[in-house]
């Protein structure tokens, strides 16, 4: 047996002590297809909680031998992983911030790679189809170049817009934040990010009128490290139908 296997069965059993079956779990992860960083599992397969769980822990393992290529005591108290008092260590905590905890998780840098569409209701639309629904959401995304955050939270001219105009459906004033999020957490470079927020949008809110806008992101990969940059900041824009009017668009960027 691999060693990476023999250190996430043993995790498994702990986890799922009356699941004495580890093998069409691990058999199901390794045969995973690998897809793109800002991509979603479920566009083109599936994984159970368990492969997912699987994955997880062989990532926790990877980067435990990197803690240790590092030089890294492991037995220090603040990486350390004691299971028995619930303690993942370090290395499987960032693992957890990268993949999730399973694929339910909506919390995580990362777990929008693995966790399945947010239920979006949309109501039938009953009058407006010319004015523009407009709100300010939170982005807090990656880049793929680093896997280090970039996001609008950072600074106060910091913002992100999506807008649209409705035609047959309107969607629940919270469904743009959650697309957003899911979308947001996985690892992008950030004009693709803008693109996929408005095509993401556009399918659910059945609409060409769609207008996003990244205004002003922090990069960590700019401003926390390399050129450590305090002032810089990235925008980027996405749009089609009436907001292809430069007018359309200057109405809803606040």
């Amino acid at each position: 047996m691999s060693k990476v296997k023999e250190f996430v069965e043993e995790r498994f059993n702990k986890q799922f002590p009356n699941d004495t079956d580890f093998k069409p779990f691990w058999d199901e992860y390794k045969n995973t297809e690998a897809f793109a960083p800002n991509g979603n599992i479920n566009d083109s397969q599936e994984i159970s909680d368990k492969a997912h769980f699987c994955m997880r822990t062989a990532t926790q393992y990877h980067i435990t031998k990197a803690f240790k290529a590092m030089r890294i005591d492991m037995k220090d108290d603040n990486v350390s992983e004691d299971l028995d008092f619930g303690n993942i260590g370090t290395p499987g905590r960032i693992a957890k911030v990268w993949t999730g905890f399973d694929t339910h998780d909506d919390m995580e840098l990362g777990s929008g790679r693995w966790s399945k569409r947010p239920r979006l209701a949309s109501f039938p639309n009953t009058g407006n189809r010319s004015i523009p629904i407009t709100k300010r959401v939170d982005v807090i995304s990656n880049c793929s170049h680093h896997f280090i955050p970039f996001t609008s939270i950072a600074r106060q001219d910091s913002y992100a817009i999506i807008s649209y105009i409705p035609e047959d459906h309107v969607l629940g004033i919270s469904k743009l934040q959650r697309i957003t999020d899911w979308v947001s957490q996985r690892f992008f470079l950030q004009e693709d990010l803008t693109q996929m927020l408005y095509d993401e949008v556009k399918a659910v809110a059945k609409t060409d009128s769609v207008y996003v806008g990244l205004f002003n992101m922090v990069h960590g990969c700019e401003s926390m490290r390399g050129a450590k940059a305090n002032g810089g900041a990235f925008t980027s824009e996405h749009y089609g139908g009436v907001f292809d009017d430069p007018v359309m668009r200057e109405q809803v960027k606040g």
